[in-house]
């Protein structure tokens, strides 16, 4: 991975590009002074004491008792364990500040997940927290960047059961798919990912990697359900189109309340089925 691409990425820590650069550059070259760090890193002299402070602060370098200074790097999992802490720290201390505030956020609201990456994070987040059941719908390149967090909530005891159109390898005995390879599927079809978990969280919508699509997250219980179905009717579909028996499967992933609604249509009397066709 080249220099420049590695202090992208640690933007996305929380660094800024001359922080990012500067200690990069330390990695490669230490220990050096400022002087030396500005021409190596290419961090304008007129920036790289702000920026060595900040670092400082932050625990990423340390200078030595020299004259002129000279900076050494922190090495980088030192560095990633000491951001973990300080990150796992603020959002506890945060979170114990939220216990008294009042909120007035309905939970069946529906939010929307911007961008692949956030999808993705959102969905390994439920899978991790998933207790009793997992239910999803998946194409190929999805469930492979998922496969950590199912093999991980298998290991729980958490049931899981998965549909897909695509060719998937997913740690699940209870998995229905029709193999047609993906690149096939991409000629027509946009990606599409539907995750129940526990019956009462969801998260669905196109999983699009080029462009910022919206993915639906709720824990509405009338969403939950309708896309529950869903995947329901598509392993039913399955089951029909090649003479495989998923009662099994379909009655598990049913509510208890629809064994009400199975007494009362196997008690009722249709007298007239009547079929429209427009005319």
């Amino acid at each position: 991975m080249v220099y420049e691409e590695i202090a992208q990425r640690m933007k996305k820590l929380g660094f800024t590009l001359y922080e990012s650069k500067a200690y990069v550059s330390l990695l490669q070259h230490n220990p050096a002074t400022r002087y030396e760090l500005s021409k190596q890193s290419g961090v304008p002299r007129s920036a790289i004491y702000d920026v060595i402070r900040k670092l400082e602060n932050m625990g990423a370098v340390n200078g030595t008792y020299t004259e002129p200074q000279k900076y050494m790097p922190l090495p980088p999992d030192q560095l990633f364990d000491l951001l973990e802490r300080q990150f796992k720290q603020r959002v506890s201390e945060v979170r114990q500040a939220m216990k008294h505030f009042e909120i007035s956020v309905e939970p069946g609201h529906l939010w929307n997940i911007v961008g692949y990456e956030n999808m993705i994070h959102k969905a390994r987040e439920m899978i991790e927290r998933a207790e009793k059941s997992i239910y999803i719908s998946v194409w190929q390149q999805e469930a492979d960047m998922l496969k950590k967090e199912l093999s991980a909530a298998i290991k729980r005891g958490v049931k899981i059961i998965a549909f897909s159109f695509t060719t998937i390898d997913l740690p699940t005995e209870c998995i229905y798919t029709y193999g047609i390879n993906q690149d096939d599927m991409e000629a027509f079809w946009d990606h599409k990912i539907i995750l129940v978990v526990d019956q009462n969280e969801l998260l669905m919508g196109e999983a699009d990697r080029k462009l910022p699509k919206k993915t639906a997250w709720t824990h509405n219980k009338a969403i939950v359900d309708i896309a529950t179905n869903h995947i329901i009717l598509d392993i039913t579909l399955f089951g029909m189109r090649n003479n495989i028996d998923v009662s099994e499967t379909v009655v598990s992933m049913q509510k208890a309340t629809s064994d009400h609604l199975q007494e009362l249509l196997a008690t009722s009397t249709v007298e007239t089925i009547q079929v429209k066709n427009g005319k």
